[in-house]
């Protein structure tokens, strides 16, 4: 099954986590495994950075559109890159 690496990032005056949560923007992202679940994304890992503002999620999904609709209303929270991967057997 196709992976993908997603990259996330806001800057600090844009952060919507602790100390000046944002409801509305932390919400989008607790969607994430839902969205996930409805659109047979399989999150493989989902790790922060809070210090950094980054996020590193990789998943496995059949289709590219149902990773989009998976992410697509994080959009609203910052920069995103997506990166299909494949597994390196060299090692």
């Amino acid at each position: 099954m196709p992976t993908y690496h997603i990259t996330h990032s806001h800057s600090a005056v844009n952060c919507f986590g602790a100390p000046n949560r944002d409801d509305e923007m932390s919400s989008l992202w607790e969607q994430i495994g839902t969205n996930a679940e409805e659109n047979n994304v399989d999150i493989k890992f989902f790790k922060t950075c809070p210090s950094e503002h980054i996020f590193f999620l990789l998943v496995e999904a059949d289709d590219y559109s149902n990773v989009e609709k998976t992410i697509g209303q994080c959009k609203k929270t910052g920069d995103f890159t997506v990166t299909p991967v494949m597994e390196q057997t060299f090692f």
